[in-house]
């Protein structure tokens, strides 16, 4: 849904919505996302089932510069 809602934003430059989304999925779905993310901030919250979590609300992430380029 986000990155959805990122291309009806970015629509007018398909460039910039490919480059967003493969950022978007590069920090949700990588493998090696600890080799590249820190956690800055969690809150505690309750699942559907009743169940204490912990949520990331907040995360900074350090890329390469070829990654960047």
């Amino acid at each position: 849904l986000s990155v959805a809602l990122s291309g009806t934003v970015l629509s007018r430059c398909p460039a910039c919505a490919r480059n967003f989304a493969n950022l978007y999925c590069n920090n949700i779905c990588s493998p090696d996302q600890s080799l590249f993310t820190n956690v800055t901030r969690v809150i505690n919250r309750t699942s559907p089932q009743g169940t204490p979590q912990l949520a990331v609300v907040e995360y900074q992430c350090f890329y390469r510069q070829d990654f960047a380029d």
